[in-house]
């Protein structure tokens, strides 16, 4: 069950942030064109492309904690094994908790309420609904990196942890 949840998470926001990828790929283009070909540019392509990366860098960031795959420092875990190399794990993703908590949703909040009557020059949509993404992304890094803790224990109980690129 927690393997599945987990796994339908990572695989909607890789489609999401996929879809995403796509899409701003079509607005450059267009953006391009209306340039250069019609020499009437499209204004709110440039605006609508930077907050598509906002909103596509939070959740890829999101989809990295679930995958583990974000920045780390790994020698310190790879060199370690056992309990010793699960502690570590625990502290980095209890930290990761932490932050996405204090940092990332509180703040995501406030910056919200504090900038919802402040509205996009071009497109005129409060600023607030583009750094919503802070606190959604946050409660999704906490899902999936709570997930993680869980699998790493269950894991853990089940077999010794190895070394990290050891077979």
């Amino acid at each position: 069950m927690i393997d599945k949840t987990k796994h339908a998470l990572e695989s909607l926001l890789l489609y999401l942030t996929s879809a995403m990828l796509a899409i701003m790929v079509g607005l450059m283009l267009w953006q391009v064109f209306t340039r250069y070909v019609l020499a009437a540019p499209a204004l709110y392509t440039e605006e609508l492309l930077r907050f598509m990366m906002i909103w596509m860098a939070f959740l890829g960031s999101a989809y990295a904690f679930g995958t583990r795959q974000h920045l780390s420092l790994v020698f310190a875990i790879e060199a370690l094994s056992g309990r010793k190399k699960l502690i570590l794990m625990l502290i980095n993703d209890t930290v990761i908790l932490v932050f996405s908590v204090l940092i990332m949703f509180l703040g995501g909040i406030k910056a919200v309420t504090s900038s919802m009557t402040q509205f996009s020059p071009i497109m005129r949509i409060p600023i607030g609904d583009v750094y919503l993404i802070m606190p959604i992304a946050a409660v999704l890094i906490f899902i999936l990196q709570s997930l993680n803790m869980i699998i790493l224990v269950r894991d853990s109980n089940r077999a010794p942890l190895e070394p990290v690129g050891s077979l």
